[in-house]
């Protein structure tokens, strides 16, 4: 995918940009980082974004609930502004795109390459459980 003025125009475009190269780096034939794409994770359903309307109903009067529609509303918004700059892009289900979003949200380090700040994935690393404090 390319950017196409979209950084400045999406809710998360971090983790947007790098789950859209996810899911284009899955459907080729020779993946450079296949053996890490297979490892992650194929259910999600422990997310609350995924949680059944049966789920949701234990998280009535919690905050937290507001805080799982806004997400999931908020990762809508992103696919379908890429899904219209980036027409192509149509070729994944909402549902593929939340699923990559939350692999990336829940794996992604703040890293620095030649001095420059990003995120990326650090295989192996991102299995530590990394609560604060230690």
């Amino acid at each position: 995918m390319y950017e196409k003025g979209l950084r400045t125009k999406l809710i998360s475009p971090k983790h947007s940009f790098l789950g859209s190269y996810i899911l284009q780096e899955k459907r080729k034939n020779q993946q450079e980082f296949a053996e890490y794409l297979d490892i992650l994770p194929k259910g999600l359903n422990d997310f609350p974004i995924f949680f059944t309307d049966s789920e949701l109903k234990y998280l009535k009067g919690s905050p937290f609930l507001d805080q799982v529609h806004e997400k999931i509303e908020d990762i809508k918004t992103d696919y379908d502004l890429i899904c219209k700059e980036v027409p192509d892009f149509q070729e994944f289900t909402l549902r593929e795109y939340s699923e990559v979003r939350m692999i990336v949200s829940s794996r992604i380090f703040g890293i620095q390459v030649n001095g420059v700040k990003t995120d990326g994935f650090v295989p192996l690393a991102d299995m530590l459980n990394h609560k604060r404090p230690k």
